[in-house]
């Protein structure tokens, strides 16, 4: 019982911090692909749609997952469905292709995962 309260009080301050670090990512990607940075988009249109999509989902995760998850764990299951298609997205990119520009994002995406489910288990028991 004691292990269940420490484990409740650690997950919503790492779980906070997270979805910033995550947020903050996709900001950064969608600036990258705005300004068709290598790797990001393959020209100016495509940048823009992309740097859409990812300041978008940074605005979810600030606007209404960050407030949000305390109270109802169903909202991260945005991240966990967001961070789950990028992952294999990126293995398909590393495995497929043999890109190995994609091993950074493949660590992220698997640690960000990892943590998004054990929150979600973790806010279960609450």
């Amino acid at each position: 019982m004691a292990q269940e309260q420490t484990t409740l009080r650690w997950v919503p301050k790492a779980l906070t911090i997270v979805l910033y670090l995550q947020a903050g990512l996709a900001a950064f990607v969608g600036l990258a692909s705005v300004l068709t940075l290598s790797g990001f988009a393959n020209d100016a249109g495509d940048g823009r749609r992309l740097a859409a999509v990812f300041w978008a989902y940074a605005f979810m995760l600030l606007a209404v997952v960050v407030p949000h998850f305390k109270r109802e764990r169903r909202v991260l299951l945005v991240p966990l469905a967001w961070t789950a298609f990028l992952l294999v997205d990126s293995l398909y990119e590393l495995l497929a292709l043999g890109d190995t520009v994609f091993i950074p994002p493949v660590i992220f995406e698997v640690t960000f995962l990892a943590l998004y489910v054990a929150s979600y288990r973790a806010l279960s028991r609450k």
